[in-house]
């Protein structure tokens, strides 16, 4: 049996210096080229993946290559997979927010595709604990994750050489790499439950680099083979992601030379051999792998362990934090802040309450520009580059639009009887007094606790601790079962301590 490859070109119109004046050459460079080339080796599957934002403009602009794309999908090719609607940095938004966006893209993809996607990119990779609930409320139920980000969070002897210590540099490439087995289960196999309900894969930038650099011509493509070959260990079981970055490098320069050479006049530029190189890619792993979708991918063998990334990792060894550095975020993030915070307060209590239909559709456009104008791209590249005019304007225009949204819904709200909200009230039949949430995977048997990542873990430590401070004698011994099944657990993740005696006695 030949190895299995999963390939998936990430579509995003809403790119950085990706003007709209460049919008059609750059969907018939690269998306179309994607798509008349893979249409040639029936055999072959690919993802295809694209923003709400990026289809409706396919469907403005080039209907024709939208058709391509729905006639791909129907005959079992391509995998279509969703992302948030303009390409915001999940980690850095709420997730009310973050939902949303996942949202208003699933209704374009109902539009223009006729269905919604099971699967979706994470833009950036970036994560905190709710950035996966928040996919997983649009419906979302296989999810792109970052190799680097895990081991960096969960392998002690792998972050000590690839974790990036500073919170400024927003590309670790330069870093030292560990020698990692090629075999190492993580690249190779899905994680299940993410969240319940939600699995995942992890791409990892040791290979799907090779795919910019092979597109402009700095990788040869025995060179970028020679690299799959490598990373797929003994290829056995599970698959490999080999791409999973940028369409637009297959068919245009990108905006790569802004990004390192800080040359302004060479984005988006059209490469008309990019068909060609893609047929030579396309043949060349064919000869030694087969390429599936990544729906298949995360239905292979799962990893035993439960998946966990620490709060604010991104891909490429770095930070969403430098997303939300740039000195557009910091002066747009304390206004969405106030925005959203007026609409909370004023508002979503009579909008989303289903009995002021006016309000509600007023509500719905409200959370579409206000997602809007966290567009990544509108406050990207970092300095010292400089970000591009209309990706700045277009944010701003969003963010208008949610002021004058916002003024309309207040003036109706205003003249409305007000509405009572309930106040938060401690559940007396919960089974502690511990009463942050922290995980909707179920705790109710000793052997549940493996299922934990360790950002769960670290409270159920509390919650159990809650229940042996409880005073009552059978909440007392389920928690000291409980407590002894975590340390135990810990021990096993190689996470050795000191067991709270009194607790566990």
């Amino acid at each position: 049996m030949k190895p299995k490859y999963v390939a998936i070109f990430h579509a995003n119109l809403n790119y950085a210096f990706l003007t709209p004046d460049k919008y059609e050459r750059t969907i018939r460079a690269s998306y179309e080229v994607i798509f008349d080339s893979f249409a040639k080796y029936p055999d072959q599957r690919y993802v295809f993946e694209a923003s709400g934002y990026t289809i409706d403009k396919m469907a403005e602009l080039t209907p024709d290559v939208l058709t391509k794309l729905n006639k791909a999908i129907k005959a079992g090719q391509c995998e279509f997979m969703g992302a948030p609607y303009s390409h915001p940095i999940m980690a850095n938004i709420p997730e009310e927010d973050g939902y949303w966006s996942c949202e208003f893209a699933m209704r374009t993809y109902e539009k223009h595709l006729g269905f919604r996607p099971v699967s979706f990119w994470n833009p950036e990779c970036t994560w905190t604990q709710h950035v996966p609930r928040a996919f997983a409320k649009a419906g979302v139920k296989y999810l792109t994750l970052d190799f680097e980000s895990y081991m960096n969070s969960t392998d002690k002897d792998y972050a000590w050489v690839e974790h990036n210590r500073t919170r400024d540099i927003y590309w670790g490439g330069h870093l030292p790499w560990y020698p990692l087995d090629p075999n190492c289960k993580a690249l190779h196999h899905p994680f299940r439950n993410v969240v319940p309900g939600m699995d995942g894969m992890c791409r990892s930038d040791r290979l799907v680099g090779k795919y910019i650099g092979y597109f402009l011509g700095k990788t040869s493509l025995d060179d970028y083979l020679d690299n799959v070959k490598k990373w797929t260990g003994h290829g056995k079981k599970g698959a490999t992601i080999i791409i999973a970055d940028d369409a637009e490098y297959c068919g245009t320069t990108g905006y790569y030379y802004v990004k390192y050479y800080r040359d302004y006049e060479k984005c988006f530029l059209v490469d008309p051999d990019a068909g060609n190189k893609l047929d030579k890619l396309i043949e060349g792993i064919k000869k030694f792998g087969q390429l599936v979708t990544f729906e298949e991918a995360c239905k292979e063998e799962a990893v035993e362990e439960p998946f966990f990334v620490e709060d604010g990792y991104a891909w490429h060894r770095t930070y969403a934090e430098v997303w939300g550095g740039t000195p557009e975020a910091q002066a747009w993030e304390p206004i969405l802040a106030g925005l959203r915070k007026e609409y909370k307060a004023k508002v979503q209590p009579f909008a989303e309450s289903n009995k002021y239909p006016e309000l509600k559709k007023l509500a719905e456009r409200f959370w579409y520009h206000l997602t809007n104008s966290a567009n990544s791209d509108g406050r990207w590249p970092a300095p010292p580059a400089k970000t591009c005019p209309f990706n700045r304007n277009w944010v701003l225009d969003e963010i208008k639009a949610t002021k004058t949204i916002l003024a309309e819904m207040k003036k109706i709200v205003k003249g409305l009887p007000k509405i009572k909200t309930p106040k938060y009230k401690e559940d007396p039949n919960a089974e502690s007094s511990y009463n942050l949430h922290f995980t909707d995977k179920q705790m109710q048997t000793p052997t549940d606790i493996k299922n934990l990542n360790n950002y769960e873990i670290t409270h159920a430590i509390y919650y159990y601790n809650a229940m042996v401070d409880s005073g009552v004698e059978e909440k007392i011994a389920k928690g000291k079962i409980m407590l002894t099944e975590i340390f135990d657990e810990l021990d096993r993740r190689g996470m050795k301590g000191i067991r709270h005696w009194a607790a566990v006695k």
